[in-house]
């Protein structure tokens, strides 16, 4: 069979006009009747009833145009899966991700992209905000995934994904003794924080100090887990993502503190201001990204 042919009969059938058909297939009127001939000569049947006044698919015409877009269909899938097999990306992405977003976030998306696109080795650098914008920066990464700001020359960066930032304290701790917090209440507190340079350090230092609060220790900790750890020990409060606390099976820790509101932030997507310093597997890597998380 003429798939030529073929798809000239689907097309002129959707056009119910053989000029129409000729005009859409950038081909000439006699062309098409040949086409529509050789049709019905391997059909052996009669699939238009035509005349100058007359268009008219018979019955069996009917049949075989149903199964000739079937046939088509199936072939134009052939031709994707195949053009999609000798043209499969291959090679590496280097990826960056600070800490909330490189745990938690992350995986499903490499997931979703490996899936796809198993030819490429994906690489993942989990570190905080400020070295990943460096990395960056110093195309050591090809993308960023943060939760920080990006103020570094160079950077471009598009926010992805809306976190919120909560209060977590111990199951046995003075401030769940009373009905109301007092502003004093909270002075005097042992927080546990993340390490300079992580965005979630940044926010809890721009939270007390909008809000006036005087720690009477800073304990550090180089991770999230280790910090909701750490409160679920006893050793302190802490201000840490939403995201984290959900992943770590600690919505029991989240309190709500009336003189300090819940802080939304985003994580975003960290690239090369001059978009041809983005390789073309980062590309499309971005590319999928957006669709997957529709941003």
């Amino acid at each position: 069979m003429d798939f030529e042919a073929l798809q000239t009969f689907i097309t002129v059938v959707d056009e119910k006009s053989f000029t129409r058909a000729a005009e859409r297939l950038n081909l000439s009127q006699p062309t098409v009747s040949f086409h529509i001939r050789h049709v019905e000569s391997y059909f052996d049947a009669t699939l238009i009833d035509r005349s100058p006044k007359r268009f008219v698919v018979t019955q069996t015409g009917e049949m075989v145009y149903r199964r000739a877009r079937q046939v088509m269909g199936v072939m134009e899938k052939a031709k994707a899966e195949v053009y999609e097999f000798q043209h499969q990306l291959s090679g590496t992405i280097h990826i960056g991700a600070s800490y909330t977003v490189g745990e938690y976030v992350l995986p499903s998306l490499l997931k979703q992209f490996d899936d796809k696109y198993p030819a490429i080795d994906l690489r993942v650098q989990i570190q905080n905000t400020e070295r990943i914008n460096r990395a960056v920066q110093l195309h050591e990464l090809d993308i960023g995934l943060v939760e920080g700001q990006v103020h570094h020359q160079g950077l471009s960066s598009t926010p992805f994904m809306e976190d919120e930032m909560v209060v977590i304290v111990p199951e046995q701790h003075p401030l769940r003794e009373t009905d109301s917090v007092t502003f004093e209440q909270l002075q005097d507190q042992t927080w546990l924080t993340r390490e300079s340079g992580s965005g979630t350090r940044a926010m809890m230092d721009s939270m007390l100090e909008a809000y006036n609060i005087r720690p009477s220790k800073l304990i550090t900790i180089g991770s999230n887990h280790g910090v909701v750890q750490g409160v679920k020990e006893g050793l302190g409060v802490s201000f840490i993502s939403r995201t984290v606390v959900e992943h770590t099976q600690a919505e029991d820790l989240i309190m709500s503190i009336p003189y300090i509101k819940i802080a939304t932030r985003y994580f975003s997507l960290v690239t090369p201001v001059n978009e041809e310093e983005i390789s073309n597997h980062a590309a499309v890597f971005i590319k999928e990204m957006k669709q997957f998380l529709s941003f």
